[in-house]
């Protein structure tokens, strides 16, 4: 097995899959002015990521009880598939059903590339590879844009989906013949029930917070998604208890270690979704900047992430993982209050250097916990494990998302331009309580000395590159 090219094959469906929404946001004018249906614009991104939180917990377990490999190919495979379906769209509401058929692949890369880590990479070799993961995020973010743009003046909008053909089967190639999968999957039956319960469960959650986010927390529609979501939920947890082989071992909620990166996972991401909303709206609107001034703004924030991820490799190897995961998120709380409180008299550079710390801070405590994640468990439930910590991911940045809207919207009434700074203040301020309300909960976290973390345990294919 040559480890150097499976991690070129995951580190190229990352790209695309992250890729994704940049690249098709640069381009949804020239979209939308062809196939016309513009009250369908939002379904075509809310669709693509429902689709891949529902998708992540499957193929994680599918990935536990078939392989990893095989769950590879058949996402990757979905995810192509997708999008030539998409580059082929005819009508607005085509691309909206294609779009989910391309987000049933994409919701397994990030999931199924950090199993795959896990099974060939030893722990000290993961903050390393990390770094990699996450610094595709931040080439994504800069590259997205700017490849998006260049397609539709160049060529056409159909090429930002037809690009991810050449890319995607150069990754499969490079899984096929690189790839020897080390781990030995069981012949263990999977609780379908369980599953479709527990997809229609999250789904009805993710699109009942969607409709808050856009019509208000108490909106008809929306409560019935959440009564459905409610329904759905004593379902699945009734299945569980009957099942021999439940969808979602119980062992994963009893792990006080993985009960505290789930639970952290969700109260993180609070940070980033509202710096991405917010701190661009507050350049743009109450300092009058252009748009890229505000862009670079989150692009720090993005370049931060990979040299945390890189700073935590050498961290671990003098200082306990909860420290160095307290100290990370320390920086997160500091910049939720600076942000809270800034004057608006203060230079831009100054957004520029929270967001760098931000994200620096996010990259040392989520590598740090990613981690700690995957010697968490064994093999046969690291799928599992890792999508459903990929799910957690996915529900804090839309609950959050929808809380923050609501605070805001109840600050902005009609264009009343006066109300736009106490409004994001107001936003920031909460995300400094979630960050603070972080630390006492890592308290909780069993402690793990760096021995134990690292004691022993060999890659697969650490001899065979």
């Amino acid at each position: 097995m040559n480890r150097k090219w499976v991690l070129a094959s995951l580190l190229v469906v990352l790209f695309l899959g992250a890729m994704e929404s940049t690249v098709v946001t640069t381009a949804m004018k020239s979209i939308v002015a062809e196939l016309g249906g513009i009250e369908w614009m939002n379904m075509v991104f809310s669709v693509y990521l429902l689709v891949t939180a529902v998708a992540a917990p499957i193929y994680g377990k599918l990935a536990d009880v078939y392989g990893r490999k095989r769950m590879f190919v058949i996402a990757v495979f979905a995810f192509l598939l997708g999008s030539v379906l998409c580059g082929t769209a005819a009508t607005m509401l085509q691309l909206v059903i294609f779009r989910a058929v391309q987000a049933a692949g994409a919701g397994a890369f990030f999931p199924l590339a950090m199993t795959v880590v896990g099974d060939i990479y030893t722990p000290q070799e993961q903050a390393r590879v990390q770094a990699a993961v996450n610094s595709v995020w931040a080439l994504s973010s800069i590259i997205g844009p700017l490849a998006g743009g260049l397609l539709v003046q160049l060529a056409d909008w159909r090429w930002v989906f037809f690009l991810n053909l050449p890319l995607g089967l150069f990754s499969l190639l490079l899984m096929a013949f690189a790839f020897r999968e080390t781990f030995k999957p069981e012949k263990r039956r999977v609780d379908w029930g369980g599953a479709l319960s527990f997809l229609i469960c999250v789904a009805s959650l993710l699109i009942a917070l969607l409709i808050a986010g856009e019509r208000g927390l108490f909106s008809p529609l929306g409560l019935s998604f959440a009564a459905l979501f409610a329904a759905c939920m004593i379902v699945f947890l009734a299945l569980s208890r009957r099942s021999a082989e439940p969808f979602i071992p119980p062992d994963l909620f009893r792990n006080r270690l993985l009960l505290v990166v789930n639970v952290y996972t969700f109260l993180a991401y609070a940070f980033p979704i509202a710096a991405t909303i917010y701190v661009p709206l507050w350049l743009q609107a109450l300092k009058n900047q252009l748009p890229v001034v505000s862009g670079y703004a989150v692009a720090m924030a993005t370049i931060g992430w990979p040299l945390g991820s890189a700073a935590a490799g050498k961290l671990l190897r003098r200082f306990p993982p909860g420290r160095i995961v307290v100290s990370g998120t320390g920086l997160l709380v500091i910049g939720g209050l600076v942000l809270a409180v800034i004057p608006a008299a203060a230079p831009v550079p100054t957004f520029y250097v929270v967001m760098l710390a931000a994200g620096f801070g996010f990259g040392i405590s989520r590598t740090v916990m990613t981690i700690l994640m995957q010697s968490a468990v064994e093999n046969r439930q690291r799928g599992m494990a890792m999508s459903t910590n990929a799910l957690m991911n996915t529900l804090g940045q839309t609950v959050f998302a929808a809380i923050f809207g609501a605070m805001f919207n109840e600050f902005v009434s009609g264009d009343e331009s006066g109300a736009l700074a106490p409004g994001i203040r107001a936003v920031f301020l909460l995300v400094f309580a979630v960050m603070a309300l972080t630390l006492p909960l890592l308290l909780r976290m069993p402690a793990v000395s760096g021995r134990e973390l690292f004691g022993g345990r060999q890659s697969a294919g650490e001899r065979q590159d």
